[in-house]
């Protein structure tokens, strides 16, 4: 009979709202942590999250701002990130690209939790969803899953977002920490100053926040956004100089011919983007019906009309990062769409059955699960095509850097898994553009050489011989990292010793 009635008022306990709570709690940091973790196992298909480190590794061991590898903190990418990376080095120590993508993780959580806070006005059951959605999109748990800023910027703007829509701590105290957050947000992905931009000036078009709280919230992401642009100006015209480097493939390609046509080019990026981000289109319906008015209905449609703008003007292919901003809202909108469909079919003149009602809740969870297992089962795993470059840096790792030589690498991930400083590591973007004065420079500076043979790669142009393997200009072949990978379009990954 005390067993009974032990399970009997455990039973009971489940239905308190504080245990539903933490049930619900509990269930989305699962959804958002295991699917994340997950794909941190397998190496990253791209090599910025690598590039990130070699960044930040090296401001903390140098104190100077530069990319070594190829120039992209003349402008091409913003300097938070860089600075954040930085202090968790100069904390932890140089190689720590695990911590760095645990950090992505915790933003991530912090962004459902925002979201959550956001749609809870919506009511309950769509907060949930939307925080579920948002843990389960397959495209969020890759894209956060790099070390790369898109969790933290999502973090920052959707931070800002619930302070100036919620004010939790009252109007003078909640919107200085959104203007905080907003300039955080703006010193990590150029797709924060739109979006900022199109929210402070919608919110304030709707009298949603005042003149002097529209100046409150942007000023600080309008100087920094002139201040950076005058800083970068000593390198040249910044936009061009962002376009000259995300249309390098596209330029590359179309050099040879084998640019596809751009309604080729679109139609297969947003297949796929539907493909994995079906709710998107439940989204772009609610808005257009329910959402006109919204600030974040303005947002969604100017980030998908600038991907297609972006693309048909030749500035670089569509990708999904340059859309990641969009995520949050698609989750809470069609959450909205969904729990409104519910509720019509629980106004039904016939009598439903009240499981049924919860059908199209039900369903949306499923997909999501499904999606979300095929997303963390890839195969072959995301990163099989750079395996030599792994490769290549785990050989030298054995090796020891001579004192005051350098390792001269065309890949992040090869520089990281080298183990050697950060600041001893130099890409091939600095050598000399002929190969007498180049081959002069590795015999003078440089102690190994890591050679990928992308066409347009420096090292292949200046040493075309040394790209098949042979020994010359100083380069002799200690190690050929290729492997099964350039059977389906990897380029080789060669690792030379310099001789005088």
């Amino acid at each position: 009979m005390a067993e009974t009635t032990t399970r009997g008022n455990w039973i009971q306990g489940w239905g308190t709202p504080s245990l539903r709570v933490l049930f619900i709690v509990a269930g989305i940091s699962v959804a958002v942590v295991l699917p994340r973790l997950l794909w941190d196992r397998f190496l990253d298909p791209f090599e910025d999250g690598f590039q990130n480190w070699w960044i930040a590794s090296s401001l903390a061991e140098t104190g100077i701002f530069a990319d070594r590898y190829s120039g992209m903190t003349r402008g091409n990418w913003l300097p938070g990130y860089s600075f954040f990376g930085a202090g968790l080095i100069a904390l932890f120590g140089s190689h720590i690209m695990p911590l760095l993508k645990a950090a992505n993780i915790l933003f991530s959580l912090g962004t459902t939790a925002m979201v959550y806070l956001l749609a809870r006005p919506r009511g309950r059951v769509t907060a949930a969803l939307a925080a579920t959605l948002l843990a389960l999109s397959p495209t969020d748990i890759v894209i956060s899953s790099f070390a790369t800023p898109e969790a933290l910027t999502l973090f920052g703007i959707f931070s800002g977002v619930f302070f100036v829509e919620r004010r939790p701590f009252g109007t003078r105290r909640s919107l200085p920490i959104a203007a905080l957050a907003f300039l955080a947000a703006s010193t990590l992905r150029y797709e924060t100053w739109g979006f900022v931009g199109l929210y402070l000036l919608w919110t304030w078009r709707l009298k949603q926040v005042s003149g002097r709280d529209l100046l409150l919230l942007g000023a600080p992401v309008l100087a920094f956004a002139a201040g950076w642009w005058l800083w970068t100006s000593q390198y040249g015209f910044l936009p061009s100089i962002i376009i000259s480097q995300t249309s390098t493939d596209l330029r590359y390609k179309e050099s040879i011919g084998s640019l596809a046509p751009l309604s080729d080019r679109l139609i297969t990026f947003f297949s796929w983007y539907l493909e994995w981000t079906p709710f998107a289109l439940v989204a772009i319906a609610w808005a257009a019906i329910r959402e006109r008015k919204s600030p974040f209905t303005i947002i969604l449609a100017f980030f998908y009309g600038a991907e297609i703008v972006y693309t048909a003007a030749g500035f670089g292919n569509p990708g999904p990062r340059y859309i990641h901003l969009t995520i949050p809202i698609v989750c809470v909108y069609s959450s909205s769409a969904l729990v409104a469909i519910k509720s019509r079919i629980a106004l039904a003149p016939r009598r439903i059955h009240e499981s049924a009602q919860w059908a199209p809740i039900y369903a949306a969870v499923a997909v999501s699960l499904l999606l979300t297992v095929q997303v963390v089962n890839p195969s072959p795993p995301p990163g099989f095509l750079l395996g030599g470059m792994e490769r290549a840096g785990k050989y030298l790792s054995a090796l020891p850097l001579p004192e005051g030589k350098l390792l001269v690498s065309e890949s992040p991930i090869a520089a990281y898994y080298s183990g050697y400083p950060a600041s001893r590591i130099l890409g091939s973007f600095n050598l000399p553009l002929d190969s007498v004065n180049a081959s002069a420079f590795l015999a003078e500076t440089a102690a190994y050489v890591v050679m990928v043979t992308v066409p347009y790669y420096r090292l292949r142009l200046l040493f075309p011989d040394q790209a098949n393997g042979s020994d010359g200009n100083h380069l002799v072949l200690l190690y050929d990292a290729t492997g099964a990978e350039f059977e389906y379009g990897a380029p080789r990954v060669l690792v030379f010793s310099v001789v005088p």
